[in-house]
């Protein structure tokens, strides 16, 4: 990779950005978990995947939002009560 990089500079710039870009990612989930609540987490999961939240099981959303998949359960169902 390091030689493409070296190379092509257009290679270059592309995943820099794309390492940019997955940076910030990575940082506002990182913050979101901090300042969110586990019933805000898990909107935005919905709004961000709302394929995903059809197709996982709980265990794997519940990972993902840093939760356990009981909790997440508790979520949901107060969510179809509400």
């Amino acid at each position: 990779m390091y030689f493409l990089y070296r190379s092509i500079s257009k290679i270059d710039r592309i995943f820099k950005v794309i390492i940019e870009n997955k940076f910030i990612e990575l940082q506002n989930r990182v913050l979101q978990n901090i300042s969110s609540t586990a019933q805000e987490r898990y909107q935005a999961f919905l709004e961000q995947y709302p394929q995903l939240a059809l197709r996982l099981p709980n265990i794997q959303i519940a990972s993902y939002l840093g939760i356990t998949p009981e909790f997440l359960s508790k979520i949901r169902s107060e969510r179809n009560l509400g």
